[in-house]
C-alpha cells in the first residue's frame, strides 16, 4: 500500500516499523502546566488568532499579477493560463483572495502549507487545488520523494514535487517547515494557562479558596457532618447569585489560602504573553491591538516597520515557491514572473503622496499622467509629457553641459 492513514505518517512506506514523523509526534504537544498546546487550541488564545488573522488578511489583499519581462520592457501577462488563477479564481470553491489567506494560515499555524497544481494532459495549467495540511505529509517512496495528500472525495493521492506548491515557516529541517506555535509551545501554553485560570476564578464566584477552622478546636462527629453539609449547601447558593457575602457561624473562622490574582500579576501575565507571542509572528505589538506603548509619532514608523519586516519576507517566500511550481523552466527563460504589489500598504497621507508626486515630476523621472494613475484618475490629453526643473542642468557624457534646444 502506498498511503499510510490520515492519523498516521511514516518516514519510509517500505518499512512500517520506523518511527512516525516529526508532524505525527508533535500532534499534541503539553506544556508544564498540563495544557494542550496544538495549531487548533492555540488559536483558542486571542493574541495566537490576531496574529495569524493580521498575516493571513495582508497577504490575502495585496495585488498579485503575472508579469511577463521582454527586450528589458516588463509587460503583464495577462495571456497566461495563471494569470487568471492567481489573479481571480484559483479554484472552483476560493477566490484568490481566500485561497492566500487559508494558505498563509495554513503555514503559520501549522509549519506547512500546500496548493496542488492540476495540470491538463498537454501541461497546461488547470486549477490550483489547496489541501489541508493535517492529511499532507511530504514521504519517500523508494528513491523518489512525493506528497501524500488526499483528493476532495478523500481518496489517496500521490503529488510530485513538481506539482505542489509548498509554502514553509522557518524549520530545521530543508523539505518541511516547523509550526510556529510548536515551536514556542510552553509561551502558548502560559498564555491559555492564564485565560483558563481567570475562567476559573471568575466562575468560582471572583473568591478564593480558603481554609474553615474553630475557633475552640472542639467538634464533635455529628457536628462536623452537618456543618460540611451546610457549607455546601451555602456555596451552592452564591453560585450565579449577585449576593456574594457567605455568613459563618460566630464560632467558626475564613482564612483565604490562595494568591489573589493581582498578587500573581494576573494581568501582567496576559500583557506579557500577548507581547511574547506578537514577537512569535514577527509582528508589531500595535498590530494585534496592544497600544499601550503605541503613540502618534512613532505608529507610522511601526508600520513601515510592519511591511519591511513582517510581511516583505513572506512576500519573497511567495513568489520564489509560485514562480518555481507556476512556471516551467522554460517559461521563466521566456521572462514570466508573479509580482506581488506592496505599493498600498506603503501609501502615505495626501500630504506625502503630493511632496513625493511634486519632486518626481520636477525631477522629471514621472510624468502627470502616471501620477494620475497611481491616484486612480485617468490619463488627460497633454499630461504625459516629462517636465524638467528649471533649475536643473543637464550634463553630458564629458561633464560639461548640455546646449538647451527647443523641443520642436
Amino acid at each position: 500500500m502506498i498511503f499510510g492513514s490520515m492519523y498516521e505518517s511514516r518516514s519510509s512506506l517500505e518499512n512500517p516499523a520506523t518511527k512516525l514523523s516529526s508532524k505525527a509526534l508533535g500532534e499534541l504537544l503539553c506544556s508544564a502546566n498540563g495544557i494542550n498546546v496544538s495549531p487548533e487550541t492555540a488559536q483558542k488564545l486571542t493574541a495566537v488568532y490576531a496574529c495569524i488573522y493580521v498575516l493571513s488578511s495582508t497577504m490575502a489583499q495585496l495585488p498579485l499579477n503575472v508579469l511577463r519581462k521582454v527586450n528589458g520592457e516588463i509587460v503583464p501577462a495577462t495571456d497566461h493560463p495563471a494569470h487568471y488563477l492567481l489573479h481571480d479564481e484559483p479554484n472552483q470553491w476560493q477566490t484568490s483572495y481566500r485561497w492566500r489567506e487559508t494558505k498563509q494560515a495554513h503555514t503559520l499555524a501549522h509549519g506547512n502549507g500546500f496548493t496542488r497544481l492540476v495540470r491538463s494532459r498537454r501541461g497546461e495549467l488547470q486549477s490550483l487545488e489547496m489541501c489541508e495540511p493535517q492529511i499532507t505529509d511530504l514521504i519517500k517512496n523508494g528513491s523518489r520523494w512525493i506528497y501524500s495528500t488526499q483528493d476532495e472525495d478523500g481518496a489517496p493521492l500521490a503529488v510530485s514535487p513538481e506539482d505542489m506548491i509548498h509554502l514553509r515557516a522557518i524549520g530545521s529541517g530543508r523539505r518541511m517547515g516547523t509550526s510556529p506555535i510548536r515551536q514556542n509551545a510552553e509561551t502558548v501554553g502560559l498564555g491559555l494557562a492564564a485565560v483558563r485560570y481567570g475562567k476559573e476564578f471568575f466562575e468560582g464566584g471572583g473568591r478564593p479558596t480558603g481554609l474553615v477552622t474553630l475557633k475552640d478546636g472542639k467538634l464533635t462527629e455529628e457536628a462536623w457532618t452537618r456543618l460540611k453539609s451546610a457549607w455546601n449547601s451555602a456555596v451552592q447558593r452564591l453560585k450565579g447569585s449577585d449576593n456574594k457575602t457567605l455568613l459563618l457561624p460566630a464560632d467558626l473562622d475564613y482564612k483565604a489560602l490562595t494568591i489573589a490574582p493581582e498578587d500573581a500579576q494576573f494581568l501582567e501575565t496576559r500583557k506579557l504573553t500577548r507581547s511574547e507571542i506578537a514577537s512569535m509572528f514577527n509582528l508589531p505589538s500595535h498590530m494585534i491591538n496592544d497600544l499601550e506603548k503605541a503613540t502618534f509619532s512613532n505608529i507610522s514608523e511601526q508600520a513601515i516597520q510592519f511591511v519591511r519586516h513582517s510581511i516583505m519576507p513572506w512576500v519573497k517566500n511567495w513568489e520564489e515557491e509560485i514562480n518555481r511550481r507556476v512556471f516551467t523552466r522554460a517559461e521563466r527563460l521566456a521572462g514570466y514572473y508573479v509580482k506581488f504589489n506592496l505599493a498600498g500598504l506603503l501609501r502615505g497621507t495626501p500630504k506625502e503622496r503630493a511632496e513625493f508626486y511634486r519632486i518626481a515630476i520636477q525631477d522629471g523621472w514621472m510624468d502627470r499622467n502616471e501620477v494620475r494613475v497611481l491616484e486612480d484618475l485617468n490619463p488627460r490629453a497633454g499630461l504625459d509629457l516629462m517636465l524638467l526643473n528649471v533649475n536643473t542642468t543637464l550634463l553630458g557624457p564629458d561633464g560639461r553641459p548640455l546646449p538647451v534646444t527647443n523641443p520642436e
